[in-house]
């Protein structure tokens, strides 16, 4: 009886042992897979320190699938061609768009009680159309911008200096001080091999820092909206001036002959070999390459500037940041075969990234590590502004994972904090000046829109791309640019248009 007694004590603790049991292996850490453009100076891959903090402060496990920019396009294809797709797809919004029904509606999962972070931002109905397909389900969650001003003109105050220059106003300005450049060797090493005008290549359009001069003439490149009418730039007679500006500066070596091809490390070596006067880029630049020479004694001084007039007084880039990045490869979708759990642990991660914790981790990193808050102002250690391996302060923060590719809520103090007064200065200008135009918003278009832009469109862009290049460099003559026009009709421009004009209308409403 004893025994008996024993027995049932050690049935009865085992029995009491197994919901113990279960509820340790139900609360093993669910694994989600993220996705994502795995850069040189923004790399997205395990083991970043921010990753693995967001894996502990939110009780998950994260798995980072790294696609290299430089293939990212044929990747994106690839992936969403096959049948194993991750959690969560990071890439840009109207490729997103191509695929909607791949990833689950987030209306309803966005809400003021399970993701409040989230809720405070796309509660917002102009920020919510900007992540919703044409249906108006939001599809995606985006990179939510803190700043409005992103690219901008700079160039070298010395050589105005140097050659008695007064700082241009209008383009016309500007191509007399190219000139000027060109012929006044600002540079001192008796040879005509300054490069008045050089641009790097950025992503998949080589053009991407040459064509905003373009907006001086109150165009964009391809898409514009001009009182709620959509136009395509590339055939609007105000291209053909705006060509022709270009295609002089061009011929007569103003604009580098190698704008197309140049890389970063290329176009780094000619502000280096004291070559380049101006430039337009990201603004962190203006210090990026100021910081090419901190080791060089030189007179190099850098200074932004508003863009130059165009023949009816316009000076605006329009190439600037939205309220959601649409148009860069922070956009996640949650694909709708990841499993219950999986899909919640993604909510739970972005809604994370949205909170004041999680937007200052992925802003500035770890306090007293990465930064410090002085008389409440963030700053950044010695480690991020005076790297040890050399990093510029923007490379150095990417190089921890803060700022990088992961989908995050910017904050104004980090794209103050680490950029120099001078950055500061003509942000501040293009902000509270006006020379910030209106960025046409990327669209979402029904199934039979899309059909029509496919059907249609691809071949209009390449030949576009192509022609517009061969205008500027003078291989195809201005004479022809008519001829031009009525081959992009031919094509079927108007019956895009026509789309997205369609597509327009919905989004404004």
């Amino acid at each position: 009886m004893k025994k008996f007694s024993r027995l049932m004590a050690v049935v009865l603790a085992l029995a009491l042992m197994i919901p113990c049991f279960a509820s340790a292996l139900a609360e093993e850490p669910v694994t989600i897979t993220i996705w994502g453009s795995d850069r040189e100076n923004m790399p997205f891959r395990n083991g970043l320190l921010t990753i693995e903090l967001l894996e502990q402060r939110l009780g998950i496990n994260i798995e980072i699938i790294s696609a290299p920019t430089e293939t990212l396009a044929e990747k994106y294809g690839l992936l969403m061609a096959g049948s194993d797709i991750p959690t969560i797809v990071q890439y840009k919004a109207k490729d997103l768009l191509l695929y909607k029904d791949a990833w689950i509606p987030l209306n309803d999962l966005i809400n003021e009680t399970d993701t409040p972070n989230l809720w405070k931002v796309y509660s917002d109905p102009d920020i919510a159309r900007k992540v919703s397909d044409a249906d108006g389900n939001i599809r995606f969650i985006g990179q939510r911008t803190a700043i409005t001003c992103g690219k901008l003109y700079f160039y070298r105050q010395d050589w105005l200096d140097k050659l008695n220059l007064e700082a241009p106003k209008t383009t016309e300005d500007l191509y007399n001080v190219f000139k000027a450049i060109k012929e006044g060797d600002p540079n001192g090493n008796g040879i005509a091999d300054e490069i008045p005008f050089s641009v790097r290549k950025q992503g998949s359009n080589n053009r991407a820092n040459l064509m905003p001069f373009v907006h001086n003439w109150g165009i964009d490149e391809t898409f514009f909206a001009e009182d709620g009418v959509v136009k395509f730039g590339a055939i609007d007679a105000r291209m053909k001036d705006a060509l022709a500006w270009l295609n002089r500066c061009y011929t007569e070596k103003l604009i580098d002959p190698e704008y197309l091809t140049l890389d970063k490390t290329a176009w780094y070596s000619e502000w280096t070999n004291n070559q380049v006067f101006m430039s337009y880029d990201w603004s962190a630049y203006i210090d990026n390459v100021s910081n090419l020479f901190k080791d060089v004694e030189t007179d190099l001084h850098i200074v932004g500037t508003v863009p130059p007039e165009g023949p009816t007084g316009i000076s605006e880039t329009r190439d600037q940041l939205q309220p959601i990045t649409v148009d860069e490869d922070w956009n996640a979708g949650i694909f709708v075969g990841a499993t219950p759990e999986q899909q919640a642990a993604a909510m739970k991660l972005f809604d994370y990234l949205y909170s004041e914790e999680g937007m200052i981790l992925l802003n500035f990193g770890v306090e007293g590590e990465h930064y410090n808050v002085v008389d409440g102002e963030f700053v950044y250690s010695d480690l991020i502004m005076n790297n040890p391996d050399g990093l510029s302060p923007q490379d150095a923060l990417r190089s921890f994972g803060i700022q990088s590719m992961l989908t995050l809520l910017q904050d104004a103090r980090y794209e103050r904090a680490f950029v120099s007064d001078e950055v500061n200065r003509t942000r501040d200008l293009y902000e509270q000046e006006g020379h910030i135009g209106d960025a046409f918003p990327t669209l979402a278009f029904t199934d039979d829109e899309q059909s029509i832009i496919n059907e249609k469109y691809t071949e209009i862009e390449t030949y576009v791309n192509e022609m517009l290049d061969k205008f500027i460099m003078g291989v195809e003559p201005l004479d022809n640019f008519d001829a031009f026009v009525a081959q992009v009709q031919a094509m079927g421009i108007e019956d895009v248009l026509a789309v997205y004009q369609t597509a327009y209308d919905r989004y404004m409403k």
